[in-house]
């Protein structure tokens, strides 16, 4: 989904089918221009579709356009062979729940081609692990959230008995 390193434009190659300009030669070769072409139209609509899938479902993630390499086939066209769409996997600070909702946002992007690449599986995983630990955040400020609604509890239950705890072990001590 990214560009690889190094690269920051997309990439035009030559096919290894030469051009060649008027009449075939001999029939054979004129039965494998036309085989080159049809496989390199068929390879650039694949390309398409998957860059389109992934941006239909990264929505707001989406930083711009796709990114294309090409090569130029035997009829002079130019046809996509790979591309990638670059989308926002940054993290916020303290925002665990957004960090959630993106985490899973990343992965149905990465994933939403029925033929993730490689890139695409690392990606979906970059996002499960920002899920993961925003999950494991959300966890941890609610379980310190009960733990102080239940001290704050304690402490006035003592109160309500005219008992005034000088620390939570003490609170913990006279409820017991």
């Amino acid at each position: 989904m990214a560009l690889p390193p190094g690269s920051s434009q997309p990439q035009t190659l030559r096919a290894a089918v030469p051009v060649t300009p008027g009449a075939p030669r001999n029939p054979l070769e004129d039965v494998r221009t036309r085989v080159a072409i049809q496989q390199l139209q068929a390879r650039d609509r694949e390309v398409r579709q998957h860059e389109q899938a992934h941006m239909a479902a990264a929505g707001p993630l989406l930083k711009g356009g796709p990114w294309y390499s090409y090569v130029i086939g035997p009829d002079g066209r130019r046809y996509a062979i790979g591309g990638s769409v670059e989308i926002d996997t940054s993290e916020s600070d303290d925002d665990p729940e957004a960090n959630a909702e993106k985490g899973c946002r990343i992965q149905s992007a990465a994933l939403a081609p029925g033929n993730p690449s490689a890139a695409d599986l690392a990606v979906a995983a970059k996002g499960a692990r920002m899920e993961q630990r925003a999950r494991a955040e959300i966890a941890r400020r609610e379980s310190a959230a009960s733990a102080y609604a239940q001290q704050a509890s304690l402490a006035a239950q003592l109160r309500e008995r005219g008992e005034v705890p000088k620390s939570l072990g003490a609170v913990l001590e006279k409820v017991a």
